[in-house]
């Protein structure tokens, strides 16, 4: 099982059970290398998984900011790859600017 920091938007449709649009939802694990991103709820729901290898913060700046503000998207996006992000760095960060939420998968 891996560890992965959850980092996700409010909800801005918290009054329907079935959103294609909210809440949205990055998902990024060290130890699997892999980055989660999921969208909507209910019946809505998406998401699209990469490895660390493959994903490119360019590409999803606006849903990584829309997560959780520029604080992440300037991290991520100050790093060619995502392999050369250190964890404990990223965690200190992560720390500072919202509440620490992890799941085990």
């Amino acid at each position: 099982m891996a560890t992965y920091y959850v980092i996700s938007s409010p909800d801005r449709d918290a009054d329907s059970p079935h959103s294609s649009e909210w809440p949205k939802e990055l998902r990024l694990s060290f130890e699997d290398e892999a980055v989660n991103l999921f969208q909507g709820k209910g019946h809505g729901l998406g998401g699209a998984c990469y490895d660390f290898e493959t994903f490119r913060v360019a590409e999803w700046a606006e849903f990584i900011e829309t997560c959780a503000g520029e604080w992440l998207l300037a991290e991520l996006s100050s790093h060619e790859s995502l392999t050369a992000v250190e964890e404990r760095d990223f965690v200190r960060l992560l720390n500072k600017h919202t509440a620490l939420e992890t799941e085990e998968h």
